[in-house]
Formats: C-alpha cells, structure tokens, sequence
C-alpha cells in the first residue's frame, strides 16, 4: 500500500512537471506573439532582469535574442543616453524601474541610438507592474518625430538665419546663467562687443549681398578662434557678442585683440580687408545686465571715436 501511494505521487509530480513544463511553454510563446504583434519596443523585466524583448526592439537594438542582448548589456538602461530633459543610465541606478514605477507619471523620456539606423531616437518609457507578478512591462513609445521638430523650432528661436550662431534671444538666456553662477559661486566671466567698421559703405559700394557674406565670413573667422567656455552670439547689424565664461578682463583683452589681428589679416570675398572695434569688460559686484551692456558698449563707442581698429577696456 505505501508503495502504490509514492507510486501514484511520483507519477502525479511528474506529471504535474509536465504539465507545468508544456503550459509554461505555451505561456511563453503566446506572451512572445503577442508582443510581437505590438507596434511600440516591449521589454518585460523580472526582478532587475530582462526575460523577453519583442522582435521590434531586439532589432532596434542590433541583437537577435534576449540572451545576446544579455551578455552585452545587464540593463536597457545602459543605452539611455545624456541630454537635458531626458532620463539616462546614471539617474536613479540598478532599482530604477521601481522608482520610475512608483511616480505619479509612471513615465520617463529616453534617448538612444539605434543601431538599425545609426541615429538618435526619443522615446517615452511607460512602466507597468504585472498583476500577480514580480514582472514588469515596459513600453517605448516612439516620440522622435516630435523631438526633432521641437529641436527644429527651438533653433529657429535661438540662432540668428544669416550667420548661424546665437542670437539675442539665446545670449540673454546665457547672461541669466552666468549673472547667477558670478553672484552665487564668485565664477567670473567678461563680455566683448564688437562692430564692423565702416560695414555701410561696404553695404552702400558693394550691396546688402556682400555686406551679408562680410557677416558670414566674419561670423566663421571668429568661430574658429574662440575657446569652449566663449558663448558667441549676433547681437544686432554688424554687431557681435561675445560671453568669456571663468575669465578675467585682461584674458577677454587678451582675446579681443587676437580676434581684431586675425580680421585685419584675413582676405574677404569681394571686399578683401575689413577692420572691427572692440569693447571690453569684466562682471563686477552689484552689476545688472543692463550695467554691464552699457559699460562694454561705452567702451566700444570709445575704440570707435579714437580711430578704429582697436582694443578698450572699461
């Protein structure tokens, strides 16, 4: 009797095994097909690891199974790339599906390359715990075509149409940052303001389409001899501006005068020599945006009114 009991238990396990083994199969290949048949990347993770990615995702991300995406990576996270506004890999660390999770929005916006196209791609991430689960659900909503458009726009707003550097617009966004990094942390910066001299009667000899290639030029000249922390920028006509972050006014001098030896020396298209006058000026205490323009612009009146083709500091 005791051995038709084990023997009749044993064949229930095993067949419960079996059972369990074929419904466990099926449950995968149905769960496959149909985040297969999803339009949107689907990553279903259990327990910080990733069990299955649909065919869409494995191909956006260059790999032909879980297991090969597994042995690069140990997270999608690592492929979030940096950009303001967007969700990266070093943001909230291995527990971040649970902390994006638990937010109101249950949503982050990454950006990533695809390696099925080599470009940038935007995405919204929806996260979803699975009920009478450990697993969750992430869905990639594709939002890369509204990206890029805002991208679009926000370059119009910023950058002036002719020279393609900064405009007025974004200059004044940069001298918030700058005033508040010079009256919270003591970080120094130095502004340059400089003008084409006699720009109209090369306007008036030449025409407004020389006069607008001057600008370009110009515009490319400088371009090329400023340094990474130099914020340059088409301030109005055939004015231009320039913000010299973490620098004191004899380097900005320093600057100045290198950029007025270069446009002497360069030959123009059409006009060959041109000249510019510089103004020069350091961030001081107590100082506004509007003190500081109007001192660097007393400065460039002066190089102006004594000759041209010079250097003042105030």
């Amino acid at each position: 009797m005791t051995y038709y009991i084990i023997f009749s238990f044993t064949i229930m396990l095993v067949s419960w095994f079996i059972f369990y083994q074929v419904y466990s199969t099926r449950y995968k290949l149905f769960v496959k097909s149909f985040l297969d048949s999803n339009n949107n990347i689907i990553v279903v993770y259990d327990k910080n690891s990733i069990t299955m990615i649909n065919d869409i995702g494995l191909k956006f991300f260059g790999f032909s199974s879980v297991q090969e995406f597994k042995a690069s990576h140990s997270s999608i996270s690592d492929l979030f790339l940096e950009e303001e506004d967007c969700y990266d890999k070093y943001t909230d660390g291995k527990y971040w599906i649970e902390k994006i999770e638990q937010s109101p929005s249950k949503s982050v916006k990454v950006k990533i390359v695809s390696k099925e196209d080599n470009s940038n791609h935007y995405f919204h991430i929806k996260i979803s715990k699975m009920k009478f689960s450990s697993q969750y659900l992430l869905s990639f909503n594709n939002i890369s075509a509204i990206m890029h458009e805002k991208q679009a726009i926000k370059k119009l707003a910023e950058y002036d149409p002719l020279t393609k550097i900064y405009n007025r617009v974004k200059i004044n966004d940069v001298f918030i940052d700058v005033f508040y990094d010079a009256t919270r942390y003591n970080n120094e910066f130095s502004v340059i303001l400089l003008d084409i001299d006699f720009f109209k009667s090369i306007n008036d000899t030449y025409g407004h389409n020389v006069g607008d290639k001057v600008l370009v030029e110009l515009a490319r000249l400088i371009n090329m001899n400023l340094r990474a922390n130099d914020t340059f920028a088409r301030w109005g006509g055939e004015e231009f501006l320039i913000i010299s972050e973490k620098t004191m006014v004899n380097t900005a001098r320093q600057l100045a005068s290198g950029l007025r030896i270069e446009i002497e020396r360069f030959s123009f298209d059409t006009v060959q020599n041109i000249t510019c006058s510089f103004g020069v000026t350091q961030f001081k205490a107590g100082d506004t945006q509007h003190r500081l323009i109007e001192r660097v612009d007393t400065a460039l009146y002066e190089a102006k009114e004594n000759g041209r083709n010079q250097v003042v500091v105030k």
